[in-house]
């Protein structure tokens, strides 16, 4: 069994990912798979000849390609990619990163160790570094669906998704949820295997360099709608008993609601409410 292998999602970004892949060579990587989720044949192509650019050069890693015919969200093109490898080729451990990141000297390693040290530990990630702030832990409020850089009373430590080592025995068919498209995958599985008992870690000595909105840009239906729409589905997946599934509801729609309106203010838009309305919407169609 191979060591670590990295999984890159591209989706419209080819110039990213290549300079994500530049910022790997010297992790130690035995594997990287780049997962296409554009579902655009010109994206494709582009990637592809940007990778067969790349790949000119002598690799210490193997690259394999995923195409997927339309975009499948975040936690379904990670699932896909690592049920592939774990047929075909299993690693001991994943890195998923995304593509607007770029690692820094010895960021895996430094992972790998904080991983040994504790075996209950299946989860880390490094400091992410926006260039305007560093982040380590984030902390969710389960009743609100607030989000704090800090503790608060009634919150639980999530990692963000945008770069974890990943300990293969947590891999079940899969990794995340796929209930969500893309916001929330994250926090649901730190939460997941907190409650089932092992550890998750962020690593102060390890760092990656995160460009920050990535795909998706703060204001627009899309990245709007999709926030709105985790939240929603959280308030289900975060009730540890039935009788507090409405309160959760209850929570996040006096938030959301707030949100929406302090951002169409903030954007000068409409855009971020009639997101809300459509995901409140699609949550009532979901749970009639």
């Amino acid at each position: 069994m191979s060591n670590v292998c990295a999984i890159i999602l591209d989706y419209f970004g080819s110039d990213k990912t290549i300079r994500c892949l530049s910022s790997l060579l010297d992790q130690g990587l035995d594997t990287v798979m780049i997962v296409d989720n554009s579902g655009d044949q010109k994206a494709n192509i582009q990637l592809r000849n940007e990778l067969s650019t790349f790949s000119q050069n002598s690799l210490p890693f193997t690259i394999h390609q995923i195409v997927n015919q339309q975009n499948l969200g975040y936690a379904k093109g990670v699932n896909n990619a690592l049920r592939w490898l774990e047929n075909t080729h299993p690693h001991r451990y994943y890195l998923l990163i995304n593509n607007d990141t770029e690692a820094t000297p010895g960021m895996l390693q430094k992972l790998l160790t904080g991983m040994h040290e504790n075996k209950r530990t299946v989860l880390t990630s490094p400091i992410i570094d926006t260039g305007l702030n560093k982040m380590d832990y984030l902390w969710y409020h389960r009743l609100t669906g607030l989000m704090f850089s800090h503790y608060v009373f009634g919150t639980f430590p999530y990692l963000t998704g945008c770069s974890l080592l990943v300990d293969r025995h947590i891999i079940k068919d899969g990794l995340f949820d796929e209930d969500f498209f893309m916001y929330g995958e994250d926090v649901e599985l730190c939460r997941r295997l907190q409650l089932s008992g092992w550890n998750i870690s962020c690593l102060n000595q390890a760092t990656v360099r995160h460009e920050g909105v990535g795909s998706s840009r703060q204001g627009n239906f899309f990245y709007e709608y999709y926030v709105a729409r985790g939240h929603m589905i959280l308030a289900k997946k975060l009730a540890v008993h039935v009788w507090e599934t409405p309160f959760l509801y209850l929570g996040r729609l006096l938030t959301l609601s707030l949100r929406s309106i302090v951002r169409a203010i903030r954007f000068r838009s409409f855009v971020p409410i009639k997101a809300w309305i459509s995901a409140l919407r699609k949550n009532n169609n979901m749970t009639r």
